[in-house]
Parts: C-alpha cells; sequence; structure tokens
C-alpha cells in the first residue's frame, strides 16, 4: 500500500532535521564551537536540506502533472475519436434507414402495382362473364316482366338473398366459375408444400409449392376443376396470376424463417405471355432479388419447348435476377441439357412411370443415361411421382439422388404459425418441417 503524501514529507523532512541538529550538536560538543555558530550551522544545514527537499519535490510534482497531462490528452484524443466514430456511426445507420426504407417503400408500391393489376383483370373477367350471363337470361323472361310497371319497379327494387352454397359436384360452369371468383376475391387461396427428398437418405432438400382455393364451406376446388371452365371464360391468366403472386408472397415469408429452404413455384405459359401482369411482375421481383437462393420457378416441358420471343424473354428476364428454372410433367427424354443450362435450368424433374416404364424412341435419352448427362450439364434429376418402395428400388439402380411423391409425402398446407410474422427478438423456429402435419 503506497504511503500517503504528508508522512512522505514528514519523513523526508526528518531525513535533514535530525542529521541538522546532529551537526550543531557535534560542533559544540566535540569540537568545541560556540555555541551560536554552532546553532547557525545547524540551520543552514537544516536551510540547505530543506531546499533540497522542496527542489525534489517540486520536480516529482512536475513529473506527476506531465503525466496526468499526457493521460487527459490520450483521454480526449480517445473521445474524439470515439465521437467521430460515433458519428460516423449515425451518419450510417441514418443513410441504412433510409435506404431500407426506400426500398421497402419501392417494393410495398411494386405490390401495390401487382395487386392492382389483378384487381382490374379480375374485375374485367366478371363484366366478361356477366356479359355471357346476361343473354342466358334475357332468353327466358321473369314472371315479374308481364306485371304492372309499379309491380315490377318493386321487384327490381328487391334484392334476392344469398343462396347457400352447393357442393362442387352439384354446381354448374356458370356457378363454379362464380365460386371460383368469389374464392379469389376474398383471398381463399392456399399454399400446399410437398417434400423433395434425398435418396436414399430420404432427408427434404427442398418443397414443391401447390395453390389451392377453398369455396366459402371450405371445400378446396383443385386445379382439375377450376381449369375446365376458367380457361374457356378466358379467366385462367387472372386465376394463374393471382396464385403464382400468392405463391410468392407466401415463400417471401417462409423465407425469413427457414434459409436454406427451396420451393419450386409453377409457372404457365398464361403468365410468361402476360403483356399487362408480367412486365409489373418482374419489376416486383426486382425488389425482392433475396428470393433467388430460396425460389425456383418450374414450367413443363410443353411450356418450354412451344416458347416462342415472348416466353423466352420473359424467362431471360427472371434468370438475368439469379432465379434457377425446372422443368416437370416431363412426356419424353428428347431434350437438349446444355441449351437448358444455358437458360439457367437447374433442375429436370421426370416421373417414375418414365423413367421405369416408358417407351424411349429414336433421339431420346436413355433413362440410365438420364442422371449422368444432365450432372455434366449442371442439372439435378428429380424422379417425382413416386408413390411404391419397390420404385424407389427401381430408380436408385438409376442412381437417382432426388426424390418426389407421395410415398416421402402428400401436400399439406402451410402451418399458420410458419405465415405469421415474428419479432426480430423471437427465436427462429426450427427450420424445417414447414407444413401442418
Amino acid at each position: 500500500m503506497p504511503m500517503p503524501l504528508p508522512l512522505k514529507h514528514l519523513a523526508a523532512t526528518l531525513i535533514y532535521a535530525v542529521p541538522s541538529i546532529g551537526l550543531a550538536y557535534g560542533l559544540i560538543h566535540l569540537f568545541g564551537f560556540d555555541p551560536k555558530l554552532a546553532t547557525l550551522g545547524g540551520l543552514i544545514a537544516a536551510l540547505l536540506g530543506a531546499e533540497a527537499h522542496a527542489a525534489i519535490s517540486r520536480n516529482i510534482e512536475r513529473k506527476a502533472v506531465r503525466k496526468e497531462l499526457q493521460e487527459l490528452t490520450s483521454l480526449a484524443a480517445g473521445l474524439s475519436r470515439d465521437l467521430d466514430d460515433a458519428a460516423d456511426k449515425i451518419v450510417e445507420l441514418e443513410e441504412r434507414f433510409e435506404r431500407e426504407t426506400t426500398e421497402r417503400m419501392e417494393r410495398i408500391f411494386s405490390e401495390i402495382r401487382v395487386v392492382e393489376s389483378l384487381v382490374k383483370r379480375l374485375a374485367e373477367t366478371r363484366e366478361f362473364g356477366n356479359a355471357i350471363a346476361k343473354p342466358a337470361v334475357a332468353e327466358t323472361p321473369a314472371p315479374e316482366a308481364q306485371a304492372d310497371d309499379g309491380e315490377t319497379a318493386v321487384a327490381e327494387s328487391d334484392v334476392p338473398p344469398p343462396k347457400p352454397e352447393k357442393r362442387l359436384e352439384d354446381m354448374n360452369d356458370t356457378e363454379l366459375l362464380d365460386t371460383i371468383r368469389r374464392s379469389l376475391e376474398t383471398n381463399r387461396v392456399d399454399l400446399y408444400l410437398q417434400p423433395v427428398v434425398s435418396l436414399p437418405q430420404r432427408k427434404t432438400l427442398y418443397y414443391e409449392g401447390l395453390s389451392r382455393l377453398r369455396t366459402d364451406k371450405g371445400e378446396l376446388i383443385m386445379p382439375r376443376d377450376y381449369m375446365r371452365v376458367a380457361e374457356p371464360a378466358g379467366m385462367m391468366p387472372t386465376v394463374d396470376n393471382i396464385l403464382l403472386f400468392r405463391c410468392i408472397q407466401v415463400v417471401r415469408k417462409l423465407a425469413q424463417r427457414n434459409s436454406k429452404a427451396g420451393v419450386f413455384c409453377n409457372i404457365s405459359a398464361f403468365s410468361l405471355l402476360d403483356e399487362d401482369f408480367f412486365p409489373q411482375f418482374i419489376e416486383y421481383m426486382q425488389h425482392n432479388t433475396d428470393l433467388a437462393q430460396h425460389l425456383i420457378f418450374e414450367f413443363s416441358q410443353m411450356t418450354v419447348n412451344g416458347a416462342g420471343p415472348v416466353e423466352r424473354a420473359s424467362l431471360e428476364a427472371l434468370a438475368d435476377l439469379g432465379f434457377r428454372f425446372s422443368m416437370d410433367q416431363v412426356t419424353n427424354l428428347r431434350f437438349d441439357a446444355a441449351s437448358l443450362h444455358d437458360r439457367n435450368f437447374r433442375f429436370i424433374k421426370v416421373s417414375a412411370a418414365t423413367m421405369l416404364e416408358g417407351t424411349h424412341t429414336a433421339g431420346d435419352i436413355h433413362a440410365a443415361d438420364l442422371k449422368e448427362l444432365l450432372k455434366r450439364n449442371g442439372i439435378q434429376l428429380i424422379v417425382d411421382k413416386i408413390e411404391q418402395e419397390r420404385e424407389v428400388v427401381d430408380v436408385l439402380d438409376f442412381d437417382v439422388e432426388l426424390g418426389q411423391g407421395y410415398l416421402f409425402g402428400e401436400p399439406r398446407p402451410v402451418r399458420e404459425s410458419v405465415l405469421k410474422e415474428e419479432p426480430a427478438s423471437a427465436p427462429r423456429a426450427p427450420e424445417l418441417p414447414l407444413a401442418a402435419d
């Protein structure tokens, strides 16, 4: 423990005071000096010691003050650097906040424009449907038309109560089309996920997103049901665009929870050819390029083979944003793998039946060579529609590494908890599974 400063000064005083007293005493008794002269000599010695003490003390204090000044200067310099760093961070945070706010607003505005376009198209299909329905109604005049003017006015002003919704199998085409339109208008669109697994481990690596519509009663409307009536009515582009946009919205939320989840999302030729919707869709995806690592757009072999200049330009626009493609519904093994890779196709789905039982004509790639040929061209083979264990054994003979089908999991709706927004501080949910049990 260091000695207090007063004690240090007292000790230093004793160091020169005691010898001075001893000197005066010695001069008197040992050398016979006059007491006055001896006392004067002792005082002079004491004064010289005091002067030396003062000089040494001042030197020590100057060093201490100099050290403190250096420490204060260093501290001030550190504080100045910290203030500069804080100012730089504040400026950086302001710029980042402004940039993120601008990007978020642009993304929201682009999303609003897409939604407005879809709503406009939906309204046009409603007008188109009403125009078709009116002539049919005019052919059979209502009984009120034969009444007098007063009775007719009353009848026209009365709004009939809504009829209870029928089951899908009991609906005619007009009723089914109206049900589909109401499902889209009320956002009764669900996303189902089916796993794509590794073979033979059967670990889920990807999902395929499948959209389903629901009636007012919650009954599912499958694609085979709505496509039959929506396409002749000119409504299929609108249905396809809304389902695609819904899939993108849900995948964006899934990507926030699961950094490794890849989702296949189907796009039909209707969307690629839609001059009103697709440019706005591209603009929307420009503000969501972070989805490129999670989202794989999927096209049928018929769409890929029949692609014209418009469809090819649409594919190139998506590829330029970094999105990968997959080709499914493969009916024959006659395709150019190198050309598909150049167009950013990274996956090809072939059904188990086509791989194992398909009839191969001249020019087709043999099933046994398909996997290695695609691998050399940077494309992964996925065998889908696997429903039996025997098919898994046969497919593994072709060294296939990815599989999909009801044997590994049927399409299941995305859990509501996945779609809810989470606070930033909330712990992340497990990566798998995403679909409801």
